[in-house]
């Protein structure tokens, strides 16, 4: 859904940020057009709808809570999967906001997938038998990789302060909408990791694995799907509760830059 007629530069009103969250609330994914944001407008619009979270891996802006996604001919996109956004927090986020700085002029577009759609879509059974289960997730895949290039002090910060595992279940309920939702990112899971969280009991190994390795594949169905074209000054707010998304690696070598506000979120829990 596109907004139009909101001028995210200005002082917003009580009710205009109250259509924003309803409207994300319902649809689950958000965009404007035209909107240019400096850093600390971005920022500024991101504090209406809670506390803003530094993201640890990747380049910082000017602005400490503004994350550059910078990809070009010595730094392919390398984001093409569908995922939902730092599984590997206690508490990951509500959603993000990216601004679109630099677009190439072909390709470069952003999937969103509906995983309140995502769920209900599972055949029964699996969907009966995933309910009560949890997995653990980590952020050492980005420590093995080093692809962001972090600096070695930054990644010892990183493992002092920041547990190597946390527990999340594979469904979550939404807490504005009370939806059920899958949730999964296949890269931060460890797929051998899933266990009941009723009685703590593990998971065979070899079921753990099978079962991550059906999920992972419904985000990419068509049907729960939609498509946004970047322009320069587009804006995206995703509630990454409700959807998972894949930016597409199809304009190297031409560059192309958003700028990414992340909202703080809470612990995902299944009623």
């Amino acid at each position: 859904t596109v907004i139009h007629g909101i001028d995210l530069k200005a002082e917003l009103s009580a009710e205009q940020v109250q259509f924003v969250r309803d409207t994300l609330l319902e649809r689950k994914v958000i965009f404007f057009r035209d909107q240019h944001l400096a850093e600390d407008e971005q920022v500024a619009f991101g504090r209406e709808f809670g506390g803003l979270d530094a993201f640890p891996f990747g380049k910082s802006g000017a602005n400490p809570y503004i994350l550059e996604i910078r990809h070009g001919k010595n730094r392919p996109g390398t984001e093409n999967g569908w995922h939902t956004d730092v599984t590997w927090m206690e508490r990951p986020s509500l959603g993000s906001i990216a601004q679109c700085v630099e677009v190439p002029p072909v390709g470069g577009d952003t999937l969103f997938s509906d995983s309140h759609a995502a769920c209900l879509g599972l055949p029964p059974a699996l969907r009966e038998r995933i309910g009560n289960l949890h997995g653990v997730n980590d952020y050492r895949v980005f420590l093995m990789s080093r692809g962001p290039g972090l600096p070695d002090d930054v990644i010892e910060a990183v493992k002092r302060d920041i547990p190597f595992g946390v527990s999340h279940p594979l469904v979550r309920t939404h807490p504005e909408t009370g939806k059920p939702a899958l949730y999964i990112h296949g890269g931060f899971l460890r797929h051998d990791s899933l266990f009941d969280a009723k009685t703590g009991v593990p998971l065979d190994k070899a079921e753990s694995i099978d079962i991550v390795g059906q999920l992972l594949s419904q985000h990419g169905q068509p049907e729960y799907v939609c498509r946004f074209r970047w322009s320069e000054g587009s804006i995206a707010f995703w509630d990454n509760r409700a959807v998972q998304h894949y930016a597409a690696s199809d304009y190297y070598p031409n560059n192309r830059l958003l700028r990414r506000v992340t909202v703080s979120g809470d612990k995902p829990y299944y009623d």
